[in-house]
């Protein structure tokens, strides 16, 4: 599962409004708001919210414009940046394996197809909905390195320890209430080989708090929650990039890599080089960006 959202603090009369829907839809990022008590990302019992994420996407097109809620266009410039994002990890040392990854929320295998199996030799998928992944053998067609496919929620996937050199994790860990995200990470810590990444690509709010969305029961956080999240599982950001060519107006997506080092590397949209910090800082322009991570 995967969406790219559109800020709803922009005009209607913004160009993105006739784009229809962005990851969701235009309409859903209009209803948007700050997190309240039946929409607690703190909630303790989030079995309702989570079952009715799970309704939403189980009745999504199954194809590339139903994964990105209407914004089939934006898949090109997503993958062709995540590609060279990749090969940057390679050229830097971060990434130095290709045997095993895994595609979390991977619904029909978008990413999984068009990323991660031409990068890796063998990739796993994980993903909610059995319908979407029943889609996927399709979507994907016979391929000698598509491994196993799980039909989990990340907050109940438990990656097998010590199997992944990377651990993809794109637009949907907005579904987790904020404990969930964490374990989530820590497992996925467990799941990693020796020097593997875990890599969030996530939209990110601008307004300094979570705002839910009420048709996909998702929530977009602010970048100081999703680094504080890292912190408690015990994750470093090493490296991070904006992502470009998306339309303006859109929310932030954040992709970032971890680390036992507490360094940061970080790659701005104008700029081809690293620039190194001592102290975990992420500097974001309002868009896309990648979070790479490991333990």
């Amino acid at each position: 599962m995967a969406r790219y959202k559109r800020d709803r603090n922009l005009a209607l009369s913004s160009p993105c409004r006739q784009l229809g829907r962005t990851l969701l839809r235009v309409s859903s990022s209009l209803k948007m708001s700050a997190a309240g008590v039946s929409d607690d990302i703190n909630c303790e019992n989030p079995k309702e919210l989570y079952e009715k994420a799970e309704e939403y996407w189980a009745n999504a097109p199954r194809d590339d414009d139903g994964m990105l809620g209407g914004f089939a266009h934006l898949h090109k410039p997503d993958i062709t940046q995540s590609r060279n994002f990749l090969s940057g990890l390679h050229k830097k040392g971060f990434l130095s394996s290709n045997e095993y990854a895994i595609d979390c929320g991977a619904g029909i295998g978008r990413v999984t197809k068009h990323l991660l199996l031409p990068a890796f030799k063998k990739v796993d998928m994980v993903e909610l909905v059995k319908k979407l992944v029943e889609k996927s053998d399709s979507y994907i067609g016979p391929n000698p390195s598509m491994g196993e496919k799980f039909v989990s929620g990340l907050q109940d996937f438990v990656p097998e320890k010590g199997k992944y050199d990377l651990i993809w994790i794109q637009w949907v860990s907005g579904h987790l209430t904020n404990r969930d995200f964490t374990d989530f990470f820590i497992r996925c810590k467990d799941g990693l080989r020796e020097n593997g990444l875990i890599c969030l690509k996530e939209n990110l709010s601008d307004s300094g708090k979570p705002l839910f969305d009420d048709e996909d029961h998702s929530w977009t956080r602010p970048e100081s929650l999703v680094i504080e999240l890292f912190n408690e599982a015990g994750l470093t950001v090493v490296a991070s990039e904006q992502q470009r060519l998306f339309p303006k107006g859109m929310y932030p997506v954040s992709e970032n890599v971890r680390n036992e080092a507490n360094n940061f590397c970080y790659e701005g949209s104008s700029k081809n080089q690293y620039a190194h910090f001592d102290l975990i800082t992420l500097i974001y322009d309002l868009a896309s960006l990648y979070l790479i991570l490991c333990c």
